[in-house]
């Protein structure tokens, strides 16, 4: 047989036989080199066992994760983004501000990107821990504190980081490892086949097919990977946008603030130097006002809504509404402020410093919706992250579970290719959908409920959350339970 039918039945799964392992030297040079090399190639395209589409975090992360693995060290692995990742790895930050795409990640996350010598390739500077998190009810009054509620041997629960400093320390991982994962940039995925060998085969923009033994899908809530695989999805839009930007504090700051509102939660995210990240739900009318307002009143907006009524603050929505002068409407804000810093001189301790500008040009905003999966893996697919599910960012919950994912695909993977199994097998991946469906679900569930709960205007629903919130903040056990389930 030839080297390159050889090749490709080894990857198979196939093993020879003793007479056929006395190949000639001639074949074995041959093999080895053609091993060696990134050109392994059949009629129908290039040889990998795992191709991951989609750069992001979970990709990458996912990728960086494989290429660390010993017993993966001879398996062909590909990265393929339609991005520029060699510029995303050289990216230098800025020395003024932050960028208001923001993640955040737990400290048993980061624990395992730092275990895999991940985490040290971002700029660590720029990473703001946190262990304390404010949650107030605006309508019914009810607050908790979720102060100091670190889990045993950690001194953090969270940590906030930007999307770019996270991507960009795991491709610079990638590059700097001995591993052999071939990262594909520029190149948009184009059409995914399956052939008579049930290997799929990804057929890229810059026309170059790569057969793989596994597809991964990391490729986003519209991902062409779960749609070839023909995975079904439902869920909720939620007929919002979420609003981000990067604020300047008045005061240095290092704890998280979230206000439940009528028109939907707004929270601000510390940042090191007195930056936040605003993360701010709003209806498609609303987001469009504040999106739009001068910056000059920009910050008024932020301070009034984690401190007036409700009442209040649709007051100064009509206000933005009419059309009315900024000149006016930050007066009007600043007359209420002071108002109810006078009629409010022990409330301090739960809110938020007060915003001092907005940084130029950091808003942007995207729809929020739900998004669950029939299944998480397919014939020779498997997904992670937004790919998998979409939720809600109230929580800070996405890329937790993306990373979740990722380190069970990866600690599956590497078991199967310690014990010889064909890493796109359906017994391979029934158990990493085994692992993390279900719980994946339970995530989704648990933040739409509480979106729903919180979204209520239902005088009587807004008094029984506020007092189960009281009645929590009372409680340090049961606090310190629910810490421990969002961020183990």
């Amino acid at each position: 047989m030839t080297a390159q039918r050889f090749a490709l039945r080894l990857l198979a799964g196939y093993r020879p036989s003793a007479v056929q392992r006395m190949a000639s030297t001639t074949q074995r040079r041959a093999l080895a080199t053609q091993n060696a090399t990134s050109q392994t190639t059949t009629d129908s395209g290039e040889l990998y066992d795992v191709v991951i589409i989609g750069g992001g975090p979970a990709g990458c992360a996912l990728a960086a994760a494989l290429g660390s693995q010993d017993s993966l060290s001879r398996k062909r692995i590909a990265l393929v983004d339609p991005g520029r990742l060699s510029e995303m790895r050289q990216w230098t930050p800025p020395t003024d501000t932050y960028l208001p795409r923001t993640l955040q990640i737990t400290s048993s996350n980061k624990r395992y990107l730092e275990n895999l010598g991940l985490w040290q390739w971002c700029f660590e500077d720029r990473v703001q821990a946190y262990n304390r998190a404010v949650v107030t009810d605006a309508l019914g009054g009810g607050a908790v504190d979720l102060a100091a509620m670190t889990l045993p041997g950690r001194n953090d629960t969270a940590f906030m980081v930007e999307t770019k400093n996270l991507v960009s320390g795991l491709l610079k991982a990638l590059d700097h490892s001995s591993s052999r994962v071939d990262v594909v940039e520029r190149a948009r995925v184009t059409e995914i086949e399956a052939t008579p060998s049930m290997w799929p085969v990804v057929t890229l923009s810059n026309s170059r097919r790569l057969q793989a033994r596994l597809i991964v899908g990391a490729d986003g809530a519209s991902s062409r990977v779960r749609k070839y695989a023909g995975i079904g999805t439902y869920g909720t839009e939620y007929a919002q946008y979420g609003l981000v930007a990067t604020l300047c504090l008045e005061q240095l700051n290092s704890s998280a603030f979230q206000r439940f509102l009528p028109s939907g939660p707004i929270a601000l995210l510390p940042f090191p130097g007195g930056f936040a990240n605003l993360v701010w739900s709003l209806d498609s009318e609303l987001v469009q006002l504040i999106k739009t307002a001068p910056e000059a009143i920009f910050a008024d907006l932020i301070n009034a809504a984690f401190r007036l009524t409700p009442a209040e603050m649709g007051y100064i929505y009509s206000l933005l509404r009419s059309g009315a002068d900024p000149d006016i409407i930050g007066a009007e804000i600043a007359w209420r402020l002071d108002v109810f810093a006078r009629n409010n001189p022990d409330t301090n301790i739960k809110l938020p410093p007060r915003v001092a500008a907005l940084s130029p040009r950091s808003r942007t905003s995207f729809p929020l919706r739900m998004r669950m999966v029939d299944t998480l893996v397919a014939n020779r697919v498997a997904l992670i992250g937004d790919a998998g599910h979409v939720m809600h960012p109230l929580a800070g919950q996405g890329l937790n579970m993306g990373l979740a994912d990722v380190q069970c695909l990866a600690q599956v993977l590497e078991q199967a290719a310690a014990a010889g199994e064909d890493l796109g097998s359906a017994a391979v991946l029934d158990r990493y959908n085994s692992q993390r469906y279900v719980r994946n679900l339970a995530m989704q569930g648990i933040v739409d409920k509480v979106w729903h709960v919180f979204g209520a205007r239902s005088g009587t629903v807004a008094t029984l959350r506020s007092l189960a919130m009281n009645g929590l903040d009372r409680l340090p056990a049961i606090k310190s339970r629910m810490i421990h389930a969002f961020m183990q």
